[in-house]
C-alpha cells in the first residue's frame, strides 16, 4: 500500500484542509494516510494513522504543494508528502463535505466545551475569534485587506460590533478564541460578558510567543468556537473558516468591510457552511459572498450554542 504522509508544515485549520485531498488520492489509488501531529491526543482522524516523518521517510517522497487535475491522476503508487490545501474541484467539493464526520475530540474535552456552554443556561451565545500573530493589522485606524497577505481585524471593531450585539439582546454572551492570551484583549474582557475555555495548551508551539501562540488548547478552543451559530470572524483565516463553515453548527460569520473605522465599523454577514477554503478566501479578499449589514445588525439572528454535534 502505497504512503501519504502530512507533517506540521502550517496550523492546525491548515492542515485539516489537507485532509479532503488526502482521502481524495485514498479513494483513486488506496493510499495508507499518515499524520505527524502532536495535537492528535486532542483528537483523532477515522482512516488515518498516526505516524513520524523524518528524513528517511522523505527519501523518494513526491512533494505535493499546488496540486492540479494532471498531478493528481500522476500520483498511483507515489509516496507523496503532502503540503497542498487545494486540490481538483470536481474531486474535493463533494469529499469535502464528508471530512467532519470523520474527526473526534477526545472525551475530556468535549466535556469541557459542554461544561462552558451549559454554564450559560439559556443565554444566546456569539462567538469572536481574534487572529493576530501572524496576522498583522496594516493601518490601526481603518480595516484595509490591500498591502498585506494576512490582515488582522482591529481589536476596535469587535468592541464596536458586540456593542451593536448587546444593543440587540442584553442577556447576550460572548465565547472568545483568540491568539495569545485572552485577558490581553482588556477593552473585551473588561466591557462584554464573555467567556473562555479553561483548558490549557499542552503544545509548545502554541505557547512559547510564536505567530501561533495560544494558552488555549487550539483543538478544544476550535470546537468550541464550532458550536456558535454566530461568529465574528477574522477574513481569510483558516480557523474562522473550519469553525464556522466546516465544523458543528452552520454558522453566520459577521464580518469587518474594507474601509471600516471606529467612526463607521462597517459590517457584512456571510453564510458558507460547506464551502472549501478557497471561497472563504475569496470573501475575504474580493468581498464575494459577503451581504452588507446595517448598523442595527437587521436580520440577525441570535440563539443559544449548540453541542449536540461533539
Amino acid at each position: 500500500m502505497p504512503k501519504l504522509y502530512i507533517e506540521e508544515f502550517v496550523g492546525i485549520t491548515n492542515r485539516l484542509e489537507t485532509l479532503p485531498l488526502a482521502f481524495a488520492i485514498r479513494a483513486a489509488f488506496g493510499h495508507d494516510i499518515i499524520l505527524d501531529w502532536r495535537e492528535l491526543d486532542s483528537f483523532s482522524v477515522d482512516d488515518t494513522r498516526r505516524g513520524s516523518v523524518n528524513v528517511i521517510t522523505k527519501i523518494g517522497a513526491t512533494r505535493v504543494r499546488n496540486c492540479d487535475r494532471a498531478m493528481f491522476d500522476g500520483l498511483r503508487d507515489k509516496k507523496i508528502l503532502l503540503r497542498s490545501l487545494d486540490g481538483p474541484s470536481e474531486l474535493l467539493d463533494s469529499i469535502y463535505r464528508e471530512i467532519p464526520a470523520r474527526i473526534h475530540l477526545k472525551e475530556h474535552l468535549c466535556a469541557s466545551i459542554q461544561g462552558t456552554f451549559a454554564s450559560l443556561g439559556d443565554r444566546p451565545v456569539v462567538g469572536v475569534h481574534i487572529r493576530h500573530g501572524d496576522f498583522q493589522v496594516i493601518d490601526p485606524s481603518i480595516y484595509r485587506v490591500d498591502g498585506y497577505e494576512w490582515p488582522a481585524v482591529p481589536v476596535w471593531w469587535y468592541e464596536k460590533t458586540m456593542a451593536a450585539l448587546v444593543r440587540t439582546n442584553k442577556d447576550i454572551c460572548f465565547f472568545l478564541s483568540c491568539t495569545g492570551d485572552p485577558d490581553s484583549h482588556s477593552a473585551l474582557t473588561k466591557n462584554f460578558d464573555m467567556v473562555t475555555l479553561s483548558v490549557e495548551s499542552p503544545y509548545g508551539y502554541k505557547n512559547s510567543g510564536t505567530d501561533h501562540a495560544s494558552r488555549v488548547n487550539p483543538v478544544a478552543d476550535l470546537f468550541a468556537l464550532a458550536c456558535c451559530p454566530l461568529v465574528l470572524a477574522t477574513p481569510i483565516s483558516g480557523y474562522s473558516h473550519w469553525a464556522a463553515n466546516v465544523l458543528g453548527v452552520p454558522a453566520t460569520c459577521i464580518v469587518p468591510l474594507p474601509g471600516a473605522t471606529e467612526e463607521n465599523p462597517l459590517m457584512g454577514a456571510t453564510r458558507l457552511y460547506g464551502s472549501r477554503l478557497p471561497r472563504w478566501r475569496a470573501a475575504g479578499r474580493t468581498g464575494s459572498d459577503v451581504i452588507p449589514l446595517s448598523q442595527d445588525l437587521d436580520g440577525i439572528v441570535l440563539t443559544q450554542a449548540q453541542c449536540g454535534w461533539l
